[in-house]
């Protein structure tokens, strides 16, 4: 089926929707919200700089596993597999939440960012295989529809948090957030694959490696398919009495309407037999070969010479192997013990002597004599040593296996993390990607957190039920930018860098804003801009990347890309800990998180600009020069 036909023809799973939707409200806004818990950390005395840690903490071990994940769910998935794993990330994720109400304040950040990082990289990983399995031919909707249910979360958990905050303390309301989380059980196991539907070779993840098989297997040879490779063979349907009846071309004959009775057309080609006549595709008969006389066969000897000459070499085969066995009999018979010879006088007959042993100088040994064997301190040490040296020469098989699980380990972590991270450092595209996919991190990260603390701040101090109002506000603005995701949809992707350019420059002035907001309005207006900065950002990174690095090279920099964004994000907040402390010190935080933000904004502009120029202007002036 045709890419339109499987468009329209397409069902949209609504139940398996609404499960991706509401897992996209529930899950990301453990770090959006978190800003509600900074505000009473706070007033705990917990040090800004520890609470300001924990997102930076999830999204670093988010990124760090996301790619063992991602390969995870490829060789995992099925019917039950998806949903397993995703049980298993629920489980982890509800178990750092329950833990964080019978810990200490301090070690909080560590096991909610942990613990809860490695939960979600399970349960997205899940997700977003099934998204691209199942609605392949809708997926710029699906992954709209994806952002707005983050945005929704993002809206409206900073409410249920603080309710839950007031109504059960602050301890406790971490075993109702997670009751909460577990309510997303449901939606979980209705993360299923529809297996009967066969998808499209182009849109399998790993299309270039799908196609090259599916020409090796004759896969996806149909009417529509031109390709200038061999196809292969089909010789069941072959008919191996008399080729001539059969159509050596094609497996199935045109009806009167042309039209075939199944998909494939496979080529038939007639198995060489020596006993029929063959014949080549233009049906002239192919002769068998003669062979040529030549002088040397006139000159042969007769064949009843030869056949005289034969048995004449096999009975001298036949004695000279008789006369062998009866060499080795004579060996055999003259074979004696050399123990039992005696000792000659004067003559030495052998280089060694031996030793006739018998009862007479051999005493059997008592149990008490063993005892006292076993026992003595020589033996002891002797038995040590023996076994000290068998385990370390030969040691057990639980210790070989482990050493091989390790090796293991050891080289998935060379293929996963080295061997691409060298590749991607020798490409010059992979820093701006860099970059760009850092600024997403920071502002979630480092952005989104902090407008809470912010807000109290200002002067006049702005309450928590205004500051959750203005979250709500961020929200609300990214989901109008959002309302453009069917626009997004068919746009081509050559221009996604340009609106993620946009969204990079709103974000900025929207950081700027926030760095120097005072009251109540100006902090308002600053998170209207950056919501709608962030929104045009977060949902055009990934494919602005995509275009701007190719095809072939994304699938090799997303896993270097998750990892040194996460690392880089976790040593700017390591950084700006020694500031966030004092006093307006995130308002500090925000102007110098603006300022490495308009450096990556004047790159990618001379990016746009370059491509402007390679993709419209130069063509038009060597159209100019050609026709004057």
């Amino acid at each position: 089926m045709d890419f339109d036909g499987r468009a329209h023809g397409a069902t949209w799973r609504w139940p398996l929707l609404l499960s991706v939707v509401l897992l996209n409200i529930c899950l990301p806004s453990l770090v959006y919200a978190y800003g509600v818990i900074l505000v009473h950390l706070d007033e705990l005395h917990v040090p800004i700089w520890l609470g300001i840690s924990t997102p930076a903490i999830y999204i670093l071990v988010y990124n760090l596993t996301q790619c063992w994940c991602r390969e995870a769910a490829d060789s995992w998935g099925g019917a039950i597999g998806y949903r397993v794993m995703s049980v298993i990330g629920l489980t982890v994720v509800v178990a750092s939440l329950l833990a964080c109400a019978f810990i200490p304040y301090h070690i909080q950040p560590f096991v909610y960012g942990i613990l809860g990082g490695f939960g979600s990289s399970l349960i997205s990983a899940q997700v977003d295989a099934i998204v691209f399995d199942t609605y392949d031919s809708r997926l710029g909707i699906i992954r709209g529809l994806c952002f707005a249910g983050q945005a929704v979360g993002q809206a409206t958990f900073p409410h249920i948090i603080t309710a839950l905050i007031d109504t059960y303390g602050y301890s406790f309301s971490y075993i109702v957030l997670g009751g909460i989380m577990l309510q997303t059980l449901p939606a979980i196991l209705l993360l299923r694959v529809d297996e009967s539907i066969q998808r499209p070779i182009s849109f399998s993840r790993y299309s270039d490696l799908a196609k090259t098989y599916a020409v090796f297997s004759n896969e996806g040879m149909d009417k529509n398919f031109y390709t200038t490779e061999l196809q292969l063979h089909d010789m069941g349907q072959k008919s191996w009495k008399s080729p001539s009846d059969d159509n050596p071309h094609m497996e199935q004959d045109f009806n009167e309407d042309f039209e075939y009775e199944g998909d494939v057309v496979a080529t038939i080609t007639p198995p060489p037999s020596p006993e029929e006549k063959r014949r080549n595709i233009f049906g002239v008969e192919i002769l068998p070969e003669i062979p040529e006389e030549s002088e040397d066969s006139e000159g042969e000897e007769p064949p009843e010479i030869n056949t005289s000459k034969n048995k004449k070499r096999l009975s001298v085969a036949i004695k000279r192997l008789s006369t062998l066995g009866d060499s080795f009999d004579d060996c055999i018979s003259k074979q004696v013990r050399r123990d039992s010879q005696p000792e000659r006088d004067g003559v030495e007959q052998k280089e060694y002597s031996e030793v006739e042993v018998t009862y007479d100088n051999v005493s059997p040994v008592t149990d008490i004599q063993r005892e006292k064997i076993f026992n003595s301190f020589s033996f002891r040490c002797q038995s040590a040593y023996a076994s000290m040296r068998r385990r370390m020469w030969m040691p057990s098989y639980r210790v070989y296996t482990i050493r091989r699980r390790l090796i293991f380990f050891m080289y998935n972590i060379n293929d996963t993390f080295i061997k691409p991270l060298t590749r991607s450092l020798s490409c010059w595209k992979f820093y701006p990607s860099l970059m760009l996919y850092f600024s997403r991190l920071s502002l979630t990260s480092v952005t989104m957190v902090s407008l809470s603390i912010i807000a109290s701040e200002m002067h006049p101090k702005i309450s928590i039920s205004d500051a959750n109002f203005l979250m709500t506000l961020y929200g609300f603005t990214w989901i109008c930018f959002l309302m453009c995701t069917p626009w997004l949809a068919q746009t081509p992707k050559r221009n996604f860098k340009y609106v993620a350019l946009f969204g990079l420059m709103v974000s900025t002035a929207g950081c700027y804003v926030l760095a120097e907001a005072d009251n109540h309005d100006s902090f308002s207006i600053g998170c209207v801009i950056a919501g709608f900065g962030y929104g045009a950002l977060s949902c055009c990174w990934e494919t602005a990347v995509q275009d701007f690095v190719g095809a072939r090279k994304w699938p090799k920099l997303h896993s270097p890309l998750e990892t040194i964004s996460g690392t880089l994000l976790a040593v700017f907040v390591v950084g700006i800990s020694f500031i966030v402390d004092q006093e307006r010190g995130l308002q500090l935080t925000m102007f110098i998180l603006a300022i490495i933000l308009s450096v990556i904004s004047f790159i990618w502009l001379i990016i746009a600009i370059a491509y402007i120029y390679i993709t419209k202007v130069k063509p038009v002036r060597l159209n100019k020069r050609w026709i004057f």
